[in-house]
């Protein structure tokens, strides 16, 4: 009799990323559950104390077969110190690879301890990938993939510039909503709207704009549910993000595919993917007018190619498959 397939996620169970995941690989396994990382934190021992029990609990009670790691972690970190024998994949998200780990000596511990007690590897960019070879120190095999996107259906588009990125300061949104006024000195422009989507510093967003006499062009819409969200890419005629450290995020996929011309920082992560003034505004500097140069770059041509371009990368079936490859080699074997 074949044996039973139980799958453990380490990740943020309130996570969009997380769940996508879940549900991209769920049906390979008999049963999927996640373990939830957020209260693994150093910084309240109490909680992570009983985070810790409740993961040997999982890990003996629930007897998953295979383990992902998604996100190095500490919650990562001690489920590595905990696990003696469940082959698990460790899933290279972006910032955790490529500035956490210099950061200070232990987080660069904490994550080639990660990787070096990992059995499979995934990254979702070149620039990860090598990352992650580099700080595990030997030869690793690291395979690229993603989660996937959806079809958006188009819709008329708006002159509407779109940020959905977490309201953290990697991700710079003071810096859009500086670089949104200087594009609104030009009156031509005086229709155009910022979106800003994610929550946690909205009042501090409106007080900015505000200050800048934009208020009535910027509008913070808060947490968006999945259709919600489509529908500001399907409208939307330019997608930012300034996030200084990044792999080939969804959402810049999601918004490629439903025809957004994407305005990024220049990071490595994607660099081979996107090419400045060719398919993207691609900036080193926060002060330039760099939306009125995303405007030349609005051409129906560049954006049927970056349609193209997205849905390829992303095609939730291909990246199942990559995922299913990784499983079969483990546990095909074992039935």
């Amino acid at each position: 009799m074949p044996q039973e397939k139980k799958l453990l996620i380490v990740g943020n169970a309130s996570s969009v990323h997380t769940n996508n995941l879940k549900s991209l690989v769920g049906e390979y396994f008999s049963q999927t559950e996640i373990l939830d990382s957020r209260n693994f934190s150093l910084h309240s021992p109490f909680k992570l104390l009983k985070s810790i029990l409740n993961a040997k609990k999982a890990l003996k009670q629930f007897a998953p077969s295979f383990i992902i790691l998604y996100q190095i972690d500490v919650a990562a970190f001690f489920l590595s110190v905990l696990n003696r024998k469940i082959p698990s994949l460790v899933v290279g998200i972006g910032s955790d690879v490529l500035t956490v780990a210099d950061k200070s000596y232990f987080n660069r511990f904490l994550v080639r301890y990660v990787i070096k007690k990992g059995k499979y590897f995934n990254a979702g960019s070149i620039a990860i990938k090598e990352k992650m070879q580099q700080l595990a120190n030997r030869p690793i095999e690291v395979t690229i993939a993603n989660l996937g996107t959806d079809d958006i259906l188009s819709a008329k588009k708006q002159n509407i510039i779109f940020s959905n990125r977490l309201h953290k300061d990697l991700y710079n949104i003071d810096k859009i909503i500086n670089a949104f006024a200087l594009f609104l000195r030009n009156s031509e422009y005086k229709d155009w709207k910022l979106v800003i989507a994610a929550t946690g510093k909205e009042n501090e967003y409106l007080k900015q704009a505000q200050e800048l006499g934009i208020k009535d062009n910027v509008e913070c819409v808060g947490w968006l549910d999945k259709q919600k969200n489509a529908y500001y890419y399907s409208i939307s005629k330019i997608w930012v993000s300034l996030a200084q450290s990044d792999s080939i995020s969804i959402s810049l996929l999601e918004a490629m595919s439903a025809g957004c011309l994407p305005v990024c920082y220049d990071v490595p992560a994607l660099k081979g993917f996107l090419s400045n003034n060719q398919n993207s505004v691609i900036i080193n500097n926060f002060d330039e007018d760099f939306f009125e140069r995303a405007l030349t770059m609005i051409d129906e041509n560049i954006i049927a190619q970056n349609r193209r371009q997205a849905r390829e990368f992303s095609d939730k079936d291909a990246n199942r498959q990559r995922f299913y490859a990784i499983f079969n080699k483990e546990l095909m074997t074992k039935d």
